[in-house]
Formats: C-alpha cells, structure tokens, sequence
C-alpha cells in the first residue's frame, strides 16, 4: 500500500533543512558574541585594576 501524503516530501526537505541550519547559524552567532563581549568586558576591567593598582603603588612611594 502506498503511503499518500498532504504535501511532496523533496519540495518541503529544503526548507526544513534551511530553517535548521539557520537556527544553528543564529545560536553560533550568538554564543560568538556573547562570548566575545565577555572578554572584552573581562580584559578592560583586568585593564582598569592593573591601572589603579599601579596607581596606588606610585602614590605611596
């Protein structure tokens, strides 16, 4: 017996498929720049207390 479906399965695997690899593009962007801004956030506030440290250390001596 022959299996009747509503729509043609080759016209609608490409756009499965596409909205897939999409949301994998859109999560791995988004990690990318969370990720990103992370560092950036942690490097200039490492940046920041290496400056006031230094600071300090010149205004006691």
């Amino acid at each position: 017996m022959k299996k009747h479906y509503i729509f043609k399965g080759n016209g609608y695997f490409y756009p499965f498929v596409m909205s897939f690899f999409m949301l994998y593009l859109f999560l791995i962007s988004f990690y990318i720049i969370n990720y990103s801004l992370k560092l950036k956030t942690l490097s200039n506030i490492n940046d920041y207390y290496d400056n006031q440290i230094q600071r300090q250390l010149v205004e006691e001596e």
